[in-house]
């Protein structure tokens, strides 16, 4: 492992919903899902603990959320970041944030509530990373480090990314091209590499890229041909690739606007001819735990 093509397949949010923690278990049982990252403040975690227990091979970490649903805290202890509602602000926690109208002791008060939900199961937490990437944010990012630190939470999503087609990684000439017709992204994308790069100073392992389809052409982690193409042109290292496997159920209709593909990445995650392929490329699937091995030998 230490020595060639290795990959950590994450699926975000078990704990969301049931239909979400249904298509999870389907693609643990697959062979193809290496790590999920738990979403706690929904409360469809169940017996979480157990669940790691029955798939010792994979890493479950913790998918930090400030920004979608209910809060884990007691309300009068987290008022700034819900609206009248009792949920969070959605998409405007980031305008909230920069006016300085959420306060920073009441967002740590709230991640060490999910992170205690997730801990008090017995889950061991080998990752943390953020739902919809707003982990990246300045003062959330501070605060959610000094939060894993507290609760020895060795990993972090890696946020180097490495921009892919069904055809393999994007060339440098389309990349050039995708970004100037993009700027923002170009600010998004270095932020996040200089992230990660704070994140390892400050003890935290990461994967050396991040393998991201869809951004310069129509390619999605829904297709087999994503993943046939990403075994035959993975590179040396320590790559990872985070999906959304599930069922659609209404409150994941009712919360999140990426709903019916996640039952296509399922099928695709469950079809022994994609895991068969990895194989015969001979990448190795491993899990947080094993980058932490790794990175401290």
């Amino acid at each position: 492992m230490k020595n060639g093509r290795n990959l950590i397949v994450n699926a975000d949010g078990y704990g969301f919903t049931p239909g979400v923690n249904e298509g999870i278990i389907k693609t643990f049982e697959s062979g193809m899902i290496t790590s999920t990252s738990c979403t706690p403040n929904f409360g469809h975690l169940g017996e979480a603990g157990k669940v790691q227990k029955q798939f010792p091979q994979v890493s479950f970490g913790i998918h930090f959320n400030l920004n979608v649903g209910p809060p884990c805290a007691p309300i009068e202890k987290v008022r700034s970041l819900v609206g009248n509602d009792g949920r969070f602000h959605g998409p405007a926690l980031g305008e909230k944030l920069l006016r300085g109208q959420v306060k920073v002791e009441e967002m740590e008060i709230e991640l060490e509530a999910q992170a205690a939900i997730l801990a008090d199961q017995g889950v061991s937490i080998s990752h943390w990373d953020g739902h919809q990437n707003k982990h990246l944010w300045p003062v959330y990012f501070d605060v959610a480090c000094r939060v894993a630190k507290k609760f020895n939470i060795p990993g972090i999503r890696s946020h180097r990314r490495q921009l892919y087609s069904t055809k393999g990684p994007i060339a440098a000439s389309a990349l050039t091209s995708y970004y100037l017709r993009n700027p923002k992204r170009v600010v998004t994308h270095l932020g996040g590499r200089w992230r990660t790069a704070q994140a390892e100073r400050r003890g935290f392992v990461a994967a050396d890229r991040l393998i991201t389809p869809g951004y310069a052409d129509d390619s999605h982690k829904s297709l087999g041909a994503f993943w046939h193409t990403l075994a035959d042109t993975l590179a040396q290292g320590y790559s990872e690739v985070y999906c959304h496997p599930g069922f659609p159920d209404a409150l994941l209709r009712a919360n999140s606007q990426y709903v019916d593909p996640r039952a296509d990445e399922v099928k695709v995650l469950t079809d022994p001819r994609v895991l068969e392929h990895f194989r015969e490329q001979n990448i190795s699937l491993i899990n947080f735990w094993d980058l932490q091995k790794v990175r401290a030998s």
